[in-house]
């Protein structure tokens, strides 16, 4: 019995213990795997078993047991008894998966209100079994019940595929916390965060067994654990045809150690000595995103008309967002803070990175390990702020010199930020350039353009663009237009075969398009090609990113405050753009600035009549 001047009640040590900070009932599943994994199983058997009874007809069948059954090397009685206490952990170093060794406990009681582990190394008849309650506990139970010989139960016997010599079964009953219902809805909840932690494990021979069963009978749907990768280059995995068997992406980027995508950075542990953690980067594969790839037959069942994020890849490629944190094989966690949630194609890249347990100080990994918070605290650290001034060189050097313990992160977290990141989603940007959504607006822009321009026509001489029509052919102004989307603009040449087509069969001289020009300071470039006036977005200025990219990504799944905030900058960055203007005639002399000032009223009047061409236009049609 707790005494009346205990430092912490028993109900308050119980809720401690309840609300242990497992994300998820998979989350606490995992560490019952990681203790057979770290056990040297070659398959963990999880079972997830459903009363035979229910309340009415309509009501579901409830989740009465859960259990993880492995074929690992068992414990003796003082490892199993000390396995069942609170901050007592039996493993010592940390080469492997685990952490401190207290997982079993901890996530056990986040889930249920009894635990019972037998554990055996000659046999499951010669089984030893202990177990802990939270109403023994609340009673007073200060000590994990001796264990005592007990054969493992003939229900589980029979159920298990690899029931050896040794091994361990944990089993969970009265549960009070676990997230869902039925048996089948749990495995497949389950499935996917438990094929993405130990997808390394599993292409290296282990088995995950997944068993929804009801009663003692196994239902329908049992099946292995497949590979759950974010980087989507591991096959075979889980993701839907056509990239079940074929990656879905490619590895990305520059390298240090003759991989590509793969960069290795020495960091120093508490110990002193340096170990290696690798960034390894990968992008969608054009054929995940594109259906026109010669070569890559899009599936039939799949419409083409969906949008890439719409397909089932791109649903599983959504789930999947963040930066994936592997510590000895083992994922930690999918880091979530690096994306822009707004925008569907962050789907579209995967990044990990891959650390050893000996920098776990340094990464500030969790005792659940669950996520690694040192780390993921610097996802928006911003090095300029904290510079004052200074070079990105002279801040690390700064660093270096104060012998700041975060440098080595931050070093890799500026790869992330200034190189990775950027270079990934630029070249996400290029690779459907042309097509889809952002060429669909151009379309309707080009429409009420070419209305102004018809106007223009007739009421103004011919512009260099109609005299060059007149001194030349269809076919030679075909040819140049081809020879400027791909050679200056990196189109492919089908996309850039269809774009002419599309626009010359609709009778438009106009043409709006995005295309990379770094070297240029201009945001938009003009070209004059016979009977086609052709413009370009510059995608590496400022003013591209800051206003027209904002506001023309998709909205699908953005929510009323991230579009605001998106509507906000475009128009800040409207204003910044007036402003530079104004200050660019005010740094003029007088006659050039009274000429700009006389350009500005001309393209004023003249932006009058293509913002009001629509306009016009439905007046004409009533």
């Amino acid at each position: 019995m707790t005494s009346k001047y205990s430092i912490v009640t028993s109900d308050l040590t119980i809720k401690a213990l309840q609300d242990s900070g497992y994300k998820s009932t998979a989350h606490a599943i995992a560490e019952l795997i990681d203790n057979g994994l770290e056990a040297k199983a070659d398959l963990v058997e999880l079972f997830v078993v459903e009363s035979t009874d229910r309340p009415s007809h309509r009501a579901r069948y409830r989740v009465e047991k859960i259990a993880v059954l492995d074929n690992g090397t068992g414990m003796d009685p003082e490892t199993l008894r000390q396995s069942l206490r609170f901050g007592a952990g039996t493993r010592a170093d940390r080469k492997g998966i685990g952490r401190f060794g207290v997982g079993l406990p901890n996530s056990s009681i986040s889930q249920c209100d009894r635990v019972d582990v037998w554990s055996w190394t000659n046999g499951p008849q010669n089984a030893l079994h202990t177990y802990l309650d939270l109403k023994e506990i609340s009673q007073g139970l200060e000590e994990v019940p001796e264990p005592k010989l007990d054969a493992v139960p003939d229900e589980w016997q029979a159920l298990s595929e690899g029931l050896g010599t040794t091994g361990t079964l944990v089993q969970w009953t009265a549960l009070e916390r676990v997230q869902w219902r039925g048996a089948e809805t749990t495995i497949a909840n389950t499935e996917s965060l438990i094929g993405r932690i130990y997808r390394r494990l599993i292409t290296q021979g282990k088995r995950i067994k997944l068993v929804p069963v009801r009663g003692w009978a196994q239902l329908p749907g049992v099946r292995d654990t497949r590979p759950n990768d974010p980087l989507y280059l591991m096959t075979p995995s889980a993701t839907p045809y056509p990239f079940d068997s074929k990656p879905m992406f490619r590895a990305h980027g520059a390298s240090n150690t003759g991989q590509i995508g793969e960069e290795r950075f020495m960091v120093k542990g508490v110990d002193g000595q340096e170990y290696p953690v690798y960034v390894r980067s990968s992008i969608a594969v054009h054929s995940a995103r594109r259906t026109d790839i010669a070569g890559e037959a899009w599936p039939p069942n799949v419409p083409t008309s969906l949008k890439p994020g719409d397909t089932p890849w791109g649903k599983h490629a959504s789930r999947n967002l963040g930066i994936s944190l592997i510590r000895a094989d083992r994922e930690l966690d999918l880091d979530t803070g690096w994306i822009n949630s707004y925008d569907p194609r962050e789907r579209w890249w995967g990044v990990e990175i891959d650390f050893p347990p000996a920098l776990d100080e340094v990464f500030g990994v969790t005792n659940n390990k669950q996520s690694a918070t040192i780390f993921s605290s610097l996802a928006h650290f911003n090095w300029r702020e904290e510079a004052a001034g200074l070079s990105w060189d002279e801040f690390r050097e700064a660093l270096r010199e104060e012998g700041n313990p975060r440098l080595p992160l931050i070093e890799i977290v500026y790869h992330i930020r200034e190189k990775l990141l950027g270079k990934l989603r630029s070249d996400l940007e290029d690779q459907t350039q042309g097509t889809g959504t952002s060429r669909k607006r151009h379309e309707v822009v080009e429409v009420q353009a070419e209305t102004a321009v018809q106007r223009r026509r007739a009421e103004t001489r011919p512009s260099l663009t109609d005299q060059l029509a007149e001194e030349s052919t269809p076919e030679v102004s075909k040819q140049l237009q081809y020879e400027s989307l791909v050679e200056t603009h990196h189109y492919s040449p089908a996309d850039a075969q269809r774009i002419i087509e599309e626009t010359m069969s609709q009778g438009k001289h106009v043409r709006l398009l995005t295309s990379r020009n770094p070297d240029s300071p201009a945001f938009f470039n003009v070209e004059y090609i016979p009977g086609m006036l052709q413009v370009a977005l510059n995608m590496d200025h400022p003013v591209y990113n800051d206003l027209i990219a904002v506001l023309d990504r998709d909205i699908d799944g953005a929510s009323r405050e991230e579009l605001a905030e998106r509507l906000a900058a475009a128009a800040g960055a409207f204003k910044l753009l007036l402003i530079s203007w104004a200050r660019f005639e005010d740094e003029q002399p007088e006659k050039p600035r009274e000429r700009a000032k006389r350009m500005r009223q001309d393209w004023g009047r003249l932006a009058s009549e293509f913002l009001g061409a629509s306009d016009a236009d439905d007046e004409d049609d009533e």
